[in-house]
């Protein structure tokens, strides 16, 4: 399961990055159990960015965490 931390550190990241592509802000974004995904209407586009495995007990570290990086932003 993905924390509220991580998922908002996930969220912060991929916009920095569209805005560094020049790329336009998602229309809404919603946070699942082990992911987040990002919708764009207009295209009727979505990106899921998967956070943690999605058969991963609860209490269970992310793979960021299990693999000693972080996953916000800088």
């Amino acid at each position: 399961m993905a924390s509220l931390k991580e998922q908002i550190d996930a969220e912060l990241k991929i916009r920095e990055l569209l805005d560094e592509a020049g790329l336009p802000e998602p229309d809404r974004v919603e946070y699942g159990y082990t992911c987040i995904r990002l919708f764009w209407d207009d295209t009727k586009t979505v990106v899921v960015v998967e956070i943690d495995e999605p058969d991963a007990p609860v209490g269970r570290r992310s793979r960021a965490a299990r693999e000693g990086r972080r996953a916000s932003p800088g």
